[in-house]
């Protein structure tokens, strides 16, 4: 499990250390830094000058995250030559779902892993098998009792599209240009923890949109879950940034991290300080 991640002279993370828990979550007000902290643990080579700090080339990114193994590993940017590049011990999945793009056809190929945008997750859903398939169907039925099942049809020689079917009239199936956007971000993240291999960590950005305040206790449940490997047999960690006093409901104190900007240089700060995250959670109940 990565214990924290450390940023150097990243866009505004100046020197900012973030601890992480399984399931970690990131609030804070607008341009508190959130998205650059998700960007950040997705940078992989894609990291230059306008990237750093103040864009200062002579203050270049440094990323390091430490393992609870006690490992270490530190990335300095400009990454030289390829063949000097640190090996990470484990990987991210960054995803920033879109609701046209979850509704597109996949090929018919298989697609173990949700691409960025949840392109292909009819491929994905394709892929499972035949028992965690069920698992999803049954899991997404329940949460939209209005649905009975969840299928594939064919919609050329090697695309294929998402259908389902309604509750209450067994024949009738709509495609996923008929069902609403939370089916689509349910079905997306059901299958997460059934991907091969597993990623070691994942990243959400604003998951709260789109989906219903109803809801949101049930999807916090299954991230949680995914995080601990109830779901799925494998530990996976979870990071999200979020805005949603709903979703900090359904959160441990423990598990929040508050980002604000410095007045004197506007670099990034992150406290987990019980006082500063009970007072942000007040803010959000009271906007």
């Amino acid at each position: 499990m990565i214990q924290s991640v450390r940023f150097e002279n990243f866009r505004c993370l100046r020197d900012v250390e973030l601890s992480l828990e399984p399931l970690t979550v990131l609030v804070g007000p607008p341009a508190s830094g959130k998205s650059t902290l998700l960007e950040g643990f997705d940078l992989l080579l894609g990291c230059d000058a306008s990237d750093y700090w103040r864009q200062d080339e002579a203050h270049p990114a440094v990323v390091e995250w430490r393992y609870d193994s006690n490992l270490k590993t530190r990335v300095e940017y400009p990454v030289g030559r390829l063949d000097s590049t640190p090996m990470l011990t484990h990987t991210v999945q960054a995803l920033a779902l879109d609701l046209v793009a979850l509704r597109e056809e996949s090929t018919t190929g298989r697609s173990p892993a949700l691409n960025r945008t949840g392109d292909n997750l009819a491929g994905v859903f394709a892929s499972l098998q035949t028992g965690q398939r069920q698992k999803v169907i049954q899991e997404l039925c329940r949460l939209v009792p209005s649905l009975g099942d969840v299928a594939l049809h064919q919609t050329g020689l090697r695309t294929q599209r998402l259908k389902f079917r309604d509750w209450w009239k067994t024949d009738l199936w709509f495609t996923a240009d008929r069902v609403s956007d939370t089916v689509l971000l349910l079905l997306a993240y059901l299958v997460l923890p059934y991907q091969v291999p597993p990623p070691d960590l994942i990243t959400l950005d604003m998951p709260e949109r789109g989906m219903p305040p109803p809801l949101m206790g049930e999807f916090m449940k299954l991230m949680r879950d995914m995080s601990t490997g109830s779901v799925g047999g494998t530990p996976i960690q979870v990071l999200i940034a979020t805005s949603s006093a709903g979703l900090l409901k359904h959160v441990d104190p423990k598990e929040i991290r508050v980002l604000t900007r410095s007045t004197d240089d506007g670099a990034t700060r992150v406290s987990s300080a019980p006082e500063v995250v009970a007072d942000w959670r007040q803010r959000l109940e009271m906007a």
